[in-house]
């Protein structure tokens, strides 16, 4: 302590201020909750999606990056993500006989498999070069055939009034996101060339 001698006669000299009363309660309220809700963990998981597909790329061309394009695989995978959730919560009480519900049962989980490989697809995006573009374009091939398939099964078993126009729209929001992801994946394909 010797060696510190002239700091501590320094710091005995000082005058002694006490902090304000509201200190310790100002500086908690500043940190960050132990467990933070599941809204602002997955605003952060958007977040930080979106801020890594806004890096460049290796080249510096113009036009959209894989890592772009990826973000909208990620988004369109966590949109079918949160309805799958959703629609399973949602039908775990219903119990009915009708043939219908056999199908509309199965959506969820349809609903969640298309998460799964959309969210597949925009890894494979991200990660590899000019085979991620294909395998993105093929799966997104597969996506909209799917989505036509399950369209045209689903009418087979639903049959209530207006019913064409809830799977048209079903049917029609889904290649429609599918349209837009097979123009994002054009796009990286024209720029990697």
């Amino acid at each position: 302590m010797e060696k510190y001698k002239e700091i501590i006669e320094i710091l005995q000299k000082q005058k002694t201020i006490a902090p304000p009363e509201s200190l310790t309660d100002h500086l908690m309220k500043r940190l960050p909750d132990q467990y933070p809700s599941i809204v602002f963990v997955a605003a952060s998981f958007v977040h930080n999606l979106y801020r890594h597909a806004l890096e460049p790329d290796s080249d510096s061309a113009n036009g959209l990056t894989r890592r772009e394009c990826s973000f909208y695989f990620f988004i369109t995978g966590l949109f079918y993500l949160i309805i799958g959730i959703i629609l399973m919560m949602g039908l775990q009480g219903v119990n009915t006989s009708i043939t219908a519900m056999e199908w509309i049962k199965l959506q969820p989980h349809l609903t969640i498999g298309t998460a799964i490989w959309l969210l597949a697809l925009g890894l494979v995006l991200m990660l590899n070069g000019r085979s991620g573009i294909m395998a993105a374009r093929y799966g997104t091939m597969l996506y909209f055939l799917f989505a036509v398939v399950n369209g045209i099964l689903m009418r087979n078993y639903i049959h209530f009034p207006f019913s064409s126009m809830f799977i048209i729209g079903f049917v029609g929001t889904s290649v429609l996101m599918g349209f837009m992801l097979t123009h994002a994946v054009k796009k990286v394909e024209l720029r990697s060339i």
